[in-house]
């Protein structure tokens, strides 16, 4: 994972502190299946709420979710 994508992901999470330590401890590729799904929930939101334009494409910032969708994904 890039250093932008952490500090995007980090951001994203900043309201579950519990996820960023899990990532922290274990790494992106070892976290526990729940994690992953709520980590998911979590990026879907953001992705939903600020990263469509309003033909509903993503935006540069949705992309970057969806990077970052495809990571944590790759870890379960």
């Amino acid at each position: 994972m890039e250093t932008r994508q952490k500090e995007l992901l980090y951001d994203l999470l900043k309201e579950f502190p519990e996820y960023i330590d899990e990532i922290e401890k274990n790494g992106i590729n070892n976290l526990n299946s729940e994690s992953v799904e709520k980590i998911i929930d979590i990026l879907l939101t953001a992705f939903t709420n600020y990263g469509l334009e309003e033909d509903d494409e993503p935006n540069k910032y949705g992309l970057e979710i969806e990077d970052l969708i495809d990571i944590v994904n790759d870890a379960d």
